[in-house]
């Protein structure tokens, strides 16, 4: 009984290392166009957000119906899209008045379909606006906030970067050295060194803080480490929905080696809301 269970673990760590390969290779054309994206102003930022929260939108309505939801999939992207919109163009308030007519228009369109599962439908139609659209438009919301300058899709690219390190090394060293398991009905595979791994690498861009002038290193330091935290929570949410969603390992794939766009950014939809929170409660303790 032994040959077979060393060649199952032989087929499992090949098939790992071709993932992990593969990862690698997306990277290093995923990266660069992305960071591109995030830092060359307005309207390029504003295309990667449309495209993270259309993208995802659709996916979260897709996992949905894999077990037997129905959710308005083309209303959930057009009023998706809608909301990158407002968060670019319209005050806090605009986008309260934005949701509420979202809401109504979830729970009226559902009355189409019946009433089975009519609940269940309508909510998460509109979870996918609020979690993709929402939450997805965090980066414009951001920007806003810091006053629209070259400095703030300077510190958009930098929040990339701290995400993307957080996973890295959050992955590595939970690999190398975890053993305490942070969430096992979760995510089995997280542990407790790789989160804090991840929280050392949330703060490696701090040495970019020369050149990120939109805060001051001391604040940058928190923003930093409350990317790192709201990263890793970010990831423990995709999967909780994933799970709820009849156990899906992925969305369906995108980037090879990465999955979908919800499973790419997962740690955005966290990291920069928080973000965004955090620049807000910033400009109120500045005027004390």
């Amino acid at each position: 009984m032994a040959e077979p269970s060393r060649a199952a673990s032989a087929a499992e760590s090949g098939a790992g290392r071709s993932n992990l390969t593969q990862r690698v290779l997306s990277a290093i054309v995923f990266v660069p166009g992305v960071l591109a994206l995030a830092i060359s102003g307005r309207w390029t930022l504003l295309t990667l957000v449309l495209c993270i929260a259309v993208r995802s939108a659709w996916e979260w309505c897709y996992l949905s119906a894999q077990v037997g939801y129905r959710p308005s999939t083309w209303l959930a992207l057009v009023l998706a899209a809608g909301t990158v919109g407002v968060s670019a163009a319209a005050s806090d308030s605009g986008m309260v008045v934005y949701l509420s007519f979202v809401a109504t228009i979830f729970f009226a369109e559902a009355l189409l379909r019946g009433t089975e599962r009519y609940t269940a439908n309508a909510l998460l139609g509109l979870g996918a606006v609020l979690y993709a659209g929402l939450l997805g438009s965090a980066p414009l919301s951001l920007v806003r906030v810091l006053g629209g300058q070259s400095d703030a899709y300077l510190l958009v690219g930098a929040l990339f970067v701290s995400i993307w390190l957080t996973d890295a090394l959050a992955y590595f060293s939970g690999r190398q050295w975890g053993q305490k398991k942070l969430a096992p009905t979760i995510s089995p595979k997280k542990t407790v060194v790789g989160f804090l791994g991840g929280l050392v690498g949330a703060m490696l861009p701090l040495l970019l803080s020369p050149w990120l002038e939109a805060m001051a290193t001391l604040e940058l330091a928190g923003l930093f480490m409350l990317v790192g935290v709201g990263g890793q929570v970010g990831d423990l949410v995709e999967s909780a929905i994933k799970r709820d969603m009849g156990n899906a390992k992925d969305a369906p794939a995108l980037i090879p080696g990465h999955g979908g766009m919800l499973d790419r950014f997962d740690s955005y939809f966290f990291a920069f809301p928080l973000a965004y929170v955090y620049a807000e409660l910033l400009i109120v303790f500045r005027a004390l």
